[in-house]
């Protein structure tokens, strides 16, 4: 009986072995430093904002250019306290889910395809509520709520952006001078993706007001990506952080002037 009994339970412990990793998956982790810079204009046409940027991030230790942007569209201010705006973005080099190729083997092995060269059409449609905050100190405070549908034609994702943050104005002679702004990114993945939650992470974000139609920004984020298939009978994950910091130049004409 005492063999049988150890047999038996040399059996549950490889059961146990053997079963653990469907269940828990197979997690792995990697990190980033990029570097971003990014040129906009947000022109001001009344209830009009006409938006229009170029963006490029450089990825990496080795500073590889592989994700740049163009997006152009408005902004349309339905009420004191809330803009609504569509837009069409046109990019390349983003990375998907399905561009993550998993193998069976060390971590090593999987990889993400290059996706540099790969142009995709996106639209998105954004709504942004923001309130003044009198009661805390200083009184020159802003919240805002972000809200951002994304479709994305090439591979028919749809995503939704929310992100709540929160501004601090330094006026000078009741003009803004600087503003300081604390946020958190939410992405949610609608129709793709394991985890529903695709992408999260907070940044922070300098605006001075150079000048009436220059403002110059500096950003620092940290966001973590993950990115979650089954694939081979197992859930495999990559949880994949990057850090941030980027640099902005954005124009701020004045279009009412023409009507004048």
């Amino acid at each position: 009986m005492t063999d049988k009994r150890k047999r038996s339970g040399i059996m549950l412990f490889i059961i146990l072995i053997v079963g653990v990793h469907p269940v828990f998956g197979w997690v792995y982790k990697d990190f980033s430093f990029d570097t971003e810079a990014r040129a906009a204009m947000m022109a001001d046409a009344g209830v009009w904002n006409p938006y229009a940027e170029i963006k490029g991030t450089f990825h990496g230790a080795d500073a590889e250019f592989r994700y740049h942007s163009l997006t152009a569209g408005t902004y349309y201010r339905a009420a004191p306290w809330l803009k609504v705006g569509a837009f069409y973005r046109l990019q390349a080099g983003a990375r998907h889910i399905e561009d993550w190729k998993v193998f069976i083997g060390p971590p090593d092995g999987h990889f993400f395809e290059d996706t540099a060269g790969r142009y995709e059409s996106l639209i998105y449609l954004d709504a942004t509520p923001r309130f003044l905050l009198p009661q805390l100190p200083g009184r020159d405070w802003v919240a805002q709520v972000k809200t951002r549908y994304f479709y994305n034609f090439s591979n028919n994702h749809q995503t939704v952006l929310l992100r709540p943050g929160v501004t601090y104005v330094f006026p000078r002679e009741r003009e803004p001078v600087v503003n300081l702004s604390l946020n958190y990114a939410a992405y949610l993945a609608l129709n793709f993706n394991n985890s529903f939650l695709y992408s999260q992470g907070p940044y922070v974000t300098a605006l001075w007001h150079a000048s009436e139609l220059v403002k110059v920004e500096g950003r620092v984020s940290y966001q973590v990506k993950t990115y979650d298939k089954n694939e081979f009978g197992d859930s495999w994950k990559l949880k994949s952080s990057h850090l941030t910091v980027g640099v902005g130049v954005i124009f701020t004409p004045d279009f009412t002037m023409l009507n004048r």
